[in-house]
């Protein structure tokens, strides 16, 4: 009778939805920022932030978003130069095999390099509208089996003013129920179906 009354179900995840002032218009093409990791403990696995940026890219480019990774543009051309210097003893009694020395520079600043508003400069020539922000956040653990919840926000917000077209965060516990990789991917899951549902 006392198993009768234990919940052998995981909680269904709950999003909470804004739309904001901008949520009339359909803001594309976005640029998609990397991904934010928040964590008590330990921190994000890189996997997870892949997970939640592939995933996001897919559902928004899916749903007729043009979407433009952050992560790929540079804020200048990238110029590789390669010195090669080879160095070998001639003459000597017992031969030295040929060294070679090769080094790279690689030259021209990068998306993460630039100030804020030089980003959005940047953007904006690009003709991007909108900016899309995804975070994970991993709470401390609690329980005995050691629970996180692991919460999972995405907004996009026009780029010209920064006004919020919609955000979306979801919550979803580990221990018992998920792994801390499933309860990443549930979460992104619950956060972009109820974003992108109305």
């Amino acid at each position: 009778m006392l198993l009768a009354a234990c919940n052998f179900t995981p909680p269904t995840p709950v999003a909470r939805v804004r739309r904001g002032p901008a949520a009339r218009e359909f803001t594309s093409p976005l640029a998609a920022l990397p991904v934010s990791c928040e964590g008590t403990s330990m921190g994000c696995m890189p996997g997870y932030l892949y997970g939640v940026a592939s995933a996001t890219r897919i559902a928004l480019e899916y749903g007729g978003y043009t979407v433009v990774d952050g992560e790929l543009i540079n804020a200048e051309l990238r110029r590789r130069s390669t010195v090669t210097t080879e160095t070998s003893q001639r003459g000597a009694i017992v031969p030295t095999p040929t060294t070679t020395d090769v080094e790279t520079e690689v030259t021209g600043r990068l998306w993460s390099d630039l100030p804020i508003l030089e980003q959005r400069e940047l953007l904006s020539a690009m003709g991007v509208r909108g900016v899309l922000r995804a975070q994970v956040a991993l709470g401390t653990p609690h329980g005995m089996a050691g629970q996180r919840t692991v919460t999972v926000g995405i907004s996009l917000a026009r780029l010209d003013d920064d006004l919020l077209v919609w955000q979306s965060q979801c919550d979803v516990e580990t221990g018992d129920y998920h792994s801390e990789a499933q309860a990443v991917d549930l979460a992104t899951r619950c956060a972009l179906e109820s974003a992108t549902l109305w």
